[in-house]
């Protein structure tokens, strides 16, 4: 009996145990089935981090700089396109005036100097008839001539003082030769001069380029020398050739070369300050369109140098209209120079002398055009 007791416990027990190891192992599934995907989740972290962690180790050191400044700095990318060539300028040389003394007003006397060559003899000549006429007592004019010389030349010559110059000097006394072999630094400092007036080779004159910077250096060399207290400067625009003469060439045409000495002179002007222009060569050019005016072969004696009479008569108004009417306040219709002999070309006398005058005016009122009064 008892023994049958102890076989049913024992079934008992074995049932039970079965029962718990059916459960355990079921909770043991669960818990791999968890532990798995546990293990995936974990690898896959790990993964990452160990992905961030390399890309942490071949990042480059900042010093402490933050990850987002590492990652924006970008090296700059060089430009494609070659800067433009830099073009150097040349600068423009002028002397410094910017204003320039007016002429003097009333003097007791009055001096004047040319820095030329033979176009300011020609310029000259007829001007002592002019003060003989008016009663000019007070006024000198001293020429500097070297024939054909340009101010590359006058320049030159003032560095070597070399005496290769004559001095003429034009008064109510008439034509005065004072030197027959001088230098330029020495009849700049001979007289107080009140007006200094320059000139350029004629060839040249209708050729900016070949002014500068010589006439800056002749103006700053005459301040050096220079007795006056104060000088105005004045430009004396040249003439253009006749039609027959072979250096024509050089400007084509007398009209071309004519407007080339204008525009020449105009921008002399607007460099220098020098605003007192004598302008013979615009005088010129409205005789030449006056057929009664325009003997001798274009106005000139040999193609080139003014006609001995009407021509230089012409030029002298010129320049008396541009200095010596507005220091003294005379009139150059007062004047009744009657200059050459009838047997002359071209001289002046009582039917053309108005027409010179009034051709004299007109370019002195416009120096850079032909005027439409001429004819009057």
């Amino acid at each position: 009996m008892r023994r049958l007791l102890w076989i049913g416990l024992l079934a008992v027990l074995s049932l039970q145990g079965l029962a718990q190891t059916n459960k355990t192992t079921t909770t043991g599934k669960t818990v791999v089935v968890k532990k798995t995907t546990t293990s995936k989740t974990t690898n896959a972290a790990k993964t990452t981090t160990a992905k961030a962690d390399s890309t942490k180790a071949n990042a480059p050191k900042t010093n402490g700089a933050k990850t987002s400044s590492t990652k924006t700095v970008t090296p700059a990318t060089p430009a494609t396109t070659p800067a433009a060539p830099v073009t150097a300028t040349k600068p423009t040389t002028t002397c410094g005036y910017l204003c320039n003394p007016p002429l003097p007003y009333m003097p007791t006397k009055l001096d004047v100097l040319f820095i030329g060559n033979s176009f300011s003899i020609d310029t000259s000549t007829a001007l002592p008839e002019i003060f003989k006429s008016l009663g000019i007592r007070n006024v000198n004019v001293y020429v500097l001539y070297k024939g054909g010389c340009s101010m590359k030349q006058h320049y030159e010559y003032y560095l070597s003082k070399e005496n290769v110059y004559e001095l003429y000097k034009y008064s109510i006394q008439g034509e005065q030769k004072l030197e027959t072999a001088t230098n330029i630094a020495d009849v700049m400092s001979r007289f107080a001069y009140d007006i200094v007036v320059f000139q350029q080779y004629s060839l040249d004159s209708g050729d900016y380029n070949t002014y500068e910077p010589y006439l800056s250096k002749l103006i700053q060399a005459y301040n050096l020398n220079r007795l006056s207290a104060r000088t105005t400067f004045a430009f004396n625009e040249t003439w253009a050739y006749s039609f027959t003469n072979k250096n024509l060439s050089k400007y084509k045409t007398q009209f071309d070369m004519w407007k080339s000495i204008c525009s020449s002179v105009k921008q002399m002007k607007a460099n220098t300050g020098i605003d007192v222009i004598i302008p013979c060569g615009t005088a010129v050019q409205n005789a030449r369109a006056v057929e009664s005016l325009n003997i001798d072969n274009d106005l000139t004696r040999d193609g080139l140098h003014i006609n001995l009479y009407s021509g230089r008569y012409l030029l002298a108004c010129t320049f008396f209209e541009s200095i010596i009417a507005p220091c003294l306040g005379k009139n150059l219709r007062d004047d009744t120079t009657l200059y050459g002999k009838n047997t002359d070309i071209g001289p002046v006398n009582n039917t053309n002398r108005t027409l010179l005058q009034n051709c004299a005016r007109l370019a002195v009122s416009n120096n850079y055009e032909i005027s439409e009064f001429v004819w009057q």
